[in-house]
């Protein structure tokens, strides 16, 4: 194999090379709700991320990302110093991002990745030196999902993609928005089916804020699917397991050739949000006053503080 270097985005490349044989180690800072997607781990393999206080609050590691590794059988261990992306499989160490996330994926980032026997035993020392590690189990993930829960998205010292989105993502008054069970809900910048219509990039509103757009397809819509620019639309898995932060409308429907009733609507995001668990949500709200918030019927929300209660699980 030899050495390769992979830009803009290498995580195509980094996930193919972890689908080996044998133990991994990973060392990677930070991790959102997609990493379990691109890093696919399995039983005997060791995670190394920084969960400290400060990443769980700042939403730069999500406890959901944790969960999902532990419950594989991966051993998950933090350690507050970590600021590196450093992989090594049986065959290649991989130098590469400092955080396992989809705005990691959008941003323009590199990776080495080599055989060298050198750089092999140098990234094992540099993994077996690290120090100040606390084993990631249930009471650890239950202690850093209320610590997450407290927190609000910030800048992180180096992880620019982490930053606060200005206010001005949410319509400046929301007099309409929608709770949905979307089937087809996948929550990636490169959801787009309608490339006449949409930008594969970043929507950029302002100078200085931008925001990833993404497509929701609805093949069979109904009157209560009809949704104008500027709504609200908050989307729940069909399972009732994980309710996804709100999306904004961005567009009219979009009919899509070829069907006979099918249209989508662009949807303007959050990079930086992860979906929260349903019971979290619902324990969440009725600790706000509304313990019967219909997470799990589709509605149009009517009550402007149920509104304002939903928006602050992801402090907005």
């Amino acid at each position: 194999m030899g050495t390769s270097f992979h830009a803009p985005n290498p995580w195509p490349h980094i996930t193919t090379a972890l689908r080996g044989q044998g133990p991994r180690h990973v060392a990677i800072a930070y991790l959102d709700y997609t990493a379990p997607d691109l890093l696919p781990l399995r039983a005997g393999d060791i995670l190394i991320v920084n969960a400290a206080r400060a990443a769980l609050r700042a939403h730069a590691t999500s406890p959901t990302a944790l969960a999902h590794f532990v419950k594989s059988g991966v051993r998950v261990l933090s350690t507050p110093n970590l600021h590196t992306g450093v992989i090594i499989t049986p065959d290649c160490a991989i130098l590469g991002p400092v955080s396992a996330s989809r705005s990691s994926t959008l941003a323009d980032e590199a990776a080495l990745i080599t055989d060298d026997s050198d750089a092999l035993a140098a990234a094992r020392r540099f993994v077996e030196s690290l120090d100040d590690l606390t084993e990631v189990d249930n009471v650890f993930l239950d202690n850093a999902t209320a610590i997450w829960q407290r927190g609000r998205a910030i800048p992180l010292p180096g992880i620019g993609a982490q930053r606060r989105a200005a206010p001005d993502f949410l319509p400046t008054s929301i007099t309409r928005m929608f709770l949905r069970h979307i089937i087809e809900y996948t929550p990636r910048a490169d959801n787009h089916e309608l490339v006449d219509h949409t930008d594969p990039g970043r929507y950029t509103i302002g100078p200085a804020t931008s925001y990833p757009l993404e497509l929701l397809r609805l093949d069979t819509p109904t009157d209560r699917d009809h949704f104008r620019p500027g709504d609200v639309l908050i989307q729940v898995t069909a399972d009732n397991t994980w309710i996804h932060p709100p999306a904004v409308v961005h567009s009219d429907p979009i009919p899509i050739p070829h069907t006979r009733h099918a249209i989508a609507y662009q949807l303007r995001t959050r990079a930086d949000l992860d979906p929260l668990p349903v019971p979290d949500a619902e324990k969440a709200l009725a600790d706000l006053g509304h313990p019967n918030p219909r997470l799990r019927t589709d509605h149009r929300i009517i009550s402007p503080g149920l509104r304002a209660a939903l928006l602050r699980l992801w402090n907005l």
